[in-house]
C-alpha cells in the first residue's frame, strides 16, 4: 500500500477523488449493516446525508456540560482506586457522557466497547454483531439510518477519546485545561487514515488504496471526512483529565496496543493519594 506523508494530508483528504474504502452491507442489526449504514465509509450523497445525521445529533451538546459530566464521572471512578484508567475511565466515561447526550443514560458500555473492536475493519470479532443488534434495541429497535449515526458516534468516540485521554496522562506533561489540546499538536492518538482512488489521483489508479498520515496539523482529519464531533471529543477528554489531577501521576513504560493507526494506551494504573 502506498503512504503518504502528513504534509500531504490537508489536500489528499479535500480531493473527491479519494474516498474510504466502502463497507460492504449485511442483514438489518448486525455490525456489516452498522459500518455500511454511517457516513466514516461512504462517499457522494450517502455520506453528505449521513453526515447531517451526525451534526444534527452533536449540534445541541453542550460543550461545558459535557465537560463537566466527564469529569464527575472519571472522579466517581477514581473512588475506587487503585484502578487501571484506560478501562474504568479512558473506554467508559466518553461512552456514558455521550449516550446520555442521546437520551440513553443506562448504556451498554461493553456492547459498544465489543462494536469498536471490530468496526474500523469489520473484521468479524465474536459477539460484535448481538453487540449491535442490542445497541439498536436501545436506540428504540428500529435498524435504519438515524438509528446508525446514533451507534457510530458512541462507537467511533469510544476508542479514539480513549486513546487521547490515554495519551495525555501517559505523556506525564501536566493535565491542567491546555494538556489535551498540547496532545493533539504534538503526538496525536491517530496516526494514519486509509483511502480509495475513486479515479486515478496522485499516482493511484482507481482502486487502489493508500495510507495517509496525520499529524498535529490535522488531528481530526481534514476534508469532507474530517471528524464532526471533534469539539466534544475536546471537552470531554479534557473533564476526564481535569479529574486525573486528583490522584498521584502513574509512574513507569506504558505499552500500547498494537494497532496501526491508532496510539492507544493499553493499560495505565493509578493509586490514590496516600
Amino acid at each position: 500500500m502506498i503512504s503518504f506523508g502528513a504534509d500531504r494530508a490537508p489536500g489528499l483528504l479535500a480531493h473527491p477523488g479519494l474516498v474510504p474504502p466502502p463497507a460492504a452491507p449485511g442483514p438489518p442489526g448486525g455490525l456489516a449493516w452498522l459500518r455500511a449504514g454511517v457516513a466514516r465509509f461512504a462517499s457522494g450523497e450517502a455520506h453528505a446525508r449521513r453526515r447531517a445525521l451526525a451534526a444534527d445529533l452533536l449540534g445541541p451538546m453542550d460543550l461545558d456540560v459535557l465537560r463537566l459530566r466527564a469529569e464527575v464521572l472519571a472522579c466517581i471512578a477514581l473512588e475506587d482506586a487503585p484502578l487501571d484508567v484506560m478501562d474504568r475511565i479512558a473506554r467508559d466515561v466518553p461512552v456514558r457522557v455521550l449516550a446520555e447526550s442521546l437520551d440513553i443514560p443506562d448504556i451498554d458500555v461493553a456492547a459498544v466497547r465489543r462494536v469498536a473492536a471490530a468496526y474500523p475493519t469489520g473484521e468479524p470479532v465474536p459477539g460484535a454483531d448481538d453487540a449491535v443488534a442490542s445497541l439498536v434495541a436501545a436506540f428504540g429497535g428500529v435498524a435504519d439510518e438515524p438509528t446508525a449515526a446514533r451507534i457510530g458516534l458512541l462507537v467511533q468516540a469510544c476508542e479514539a477519546t480513549a486513546a487521547l485521554i490515554g495519551g495525555t496522562l501517559a505523556a506525564g506533561a501536566g493535565l491542567g485545561p491546555d494538556a489535551v489540546a498540547a496532545r493533539l499538536r504534538d503526538d496525536p492518538p491517530v496516526r494514519a487514515t486509509i483511502r480509495q482512488a475513486a479515479t486515478a489521483v496522485a499516482g493511484l489508479q482507481p482502486g487502489e488504496p493508500a495510507r495517509i498520515e496525520l499529524d498535529g496539523t490535522v488531528p481530526f482529519g481534514a476534508g469532507p471526512h474530517a471528524c464532526p464531533g471533534h469539539r466534544q471529543a475536546l471537552a470531554v477528554a479534557t473533564g476526564v483529565c481535569e479529574a486525573l489531577q486528583r490522584v498521584p501521576a502513574p509512574t513507569g513504560p506504558v505499552a500500547y496496543e498494537p494497532l496501526p493507526n491508532l496510539h492507544l494506551p493499553a493499560a495505565i494504573h493509578v493509586k490514590r493519594h496516600p
